[in-house]
């Protein structure tokens, strides 16, 4: 396989920082993406307890964590 001139490299290199940047999007909004996701849930879990529909003790058996996973999870997105 014959080496590439000058030429053809930075146009591949070009094209690599392109994929790149792509790349890099897709991951900036996928974490935005899960970050939205954990405040949505953690709200509706800490409302369904406020309300008086579940407790902690629910939301930890539901969930797969523990109560105080629960409580500081909750806490934290009532306030942001």
């Amino acid at each position: 396989m014959p080496r590439p001139d000058q030429q053809t490299r930075e146009a591949g290199r070009k094209r690599i920082e392109e994929l790149k940047q792509i790349r890099d999007q897709a991951h900036e909004d996928a974490d935005k993406a899960k970050a939205t996701a954990d405040k949505t849930m953690w709200r509706a879990i800490d409302a369904l307890i406020a309300e008086g529909q579940v407790l902690q003790s629910d939301a930890a058996s539901a969930t797969g964590w523990t109560r105080d996973h629960v409580a500081k999870q909750t806490a934290r997105y009532r306030t942001s």
